[in-house]
């Protein structure tokens, strides 16, 4: 299923972190924000609250994928959430599950709806020979190179001090800065690949087909620890233990360009390679935003 830019345009204009060029200092300024903020914790106060309280979005994204949940309001804290999901990753090692975080996201909702319209069979994904993520993204790099007119300045040079993704930004709203509602899933599975064909998105534009999406993010997985956090319908954010070694970031910024080519064109100040591998080797967290 392939969604036009003028429908895509149509429902998501303003809702997309990073959607115009204004909207990457924004960015930069969230991540520097996040990492300069002391996050207090009212350890007495929960702001974990019940299905029948939360909004309507909400409700129909847990409907959808009926998966163990926990909400979040929008008066709980970066730190709360982020708590909780540490949580669950060490529950889910013991139990058998794999956390994702994903915000009340209308888009998103709006999505699903789509797929169980078509008929989506996770069983049938599931089953799914997977090509290599590593083919896959030489193959898409390779198709975007054709419109690159100059590589070696595409490439670049990099010689600022690099802004370290260390918070995650799904589930944090442009311009309060406070969080959205947001669902803290318990995936029955323990492979974190597979988190993108549970809660599936993708297929649109540039943006991955769910197969496509499972491949590269097993590759991911196997090459460099790398793990979904959070997805909402044009965000995947991913977290590595140990940033990327300096001399690899390179070839890892070429992958994450060949995965979702706004990390370059629209999450960068200088629209280089070499911008998002400095990022990248400062890094735990990776972002990705489609356009």
């Amino acid at each position: 299923m392939m969604w036009t830019r003028t429908f895509l345009g149509s429902i998501m204009l303003g809702k997309c972190i990073g959607f115009e060029k204004g909207k990457q200092v924004d960015l930069f300024y969230m991540w520097k924000k996040n990492k300069q903020e002391n996050f207090v914790v009212d350890k007495a106060k929960s702001n974990e609250i019940p299905l029948e309280q939360a909004n309507p979005i909400t409700q129909n994204i847990i409907a959808k994928l009926s998966y163990p949940y926990q909400i979040f309001s929008t008066s709980a804290s970066y730190q709360e959430v982020m708590d909780a999901y540490e949580q669950a990753m060490q529950q889910g090692q013991q139990q058998g599950f794999t956390p994702i975080l994903v915000p009340s996201d209308d888009v998103l909702e709006e999505y699903l709806g789509i797929l169980e319209d078509d008929n989506y069979s996770l069983e049938d994904i599931l089953k799914t020979k997977l090509e290599s993520g590593e083919e896959l993204l030489k193959k898409y790099f390779a198709a975007y190179s054709e419109d690159i007119v100059d590589m070696e300045a595409f490439v670049g040079v990099f010689d600022d001090k690099p802004t370290a993704i260390d918070s995650f930004l799904a589930f944090q709203s442009f311009p309060s800065e406070k969080n959205i509602e947001t669902i803290l899933f318990h995936v029955p599975t323990t492979k974190p690949w597979e988190l993108v064909a549970y809660v599936p998105f993708g297929g649109w534009n540039d943006c991955p087909r769910v197969e496509e999406m499972m491949a590269i993010c097993k590759y991911w997985f196997e090459k460099y620890g790398a793990i979904p956090v959070t997805i909402a319908h044009d965000v995947m954010e991913m977290r590595v233990s140990t940033p990327v070694a300096k001399q690899d970031s390179l070839q890892v910024a070429k992958e994450h360009f060949a995965f979702a080519p706004d990390r370059v064109y629209q999450n960068t100040e200088t629209e280089t390679l070499a911008e998002v591998a400095a990022c990248i080797a400062a890094s735990k967290i990776w972002y990705f935003w489609w356009d």
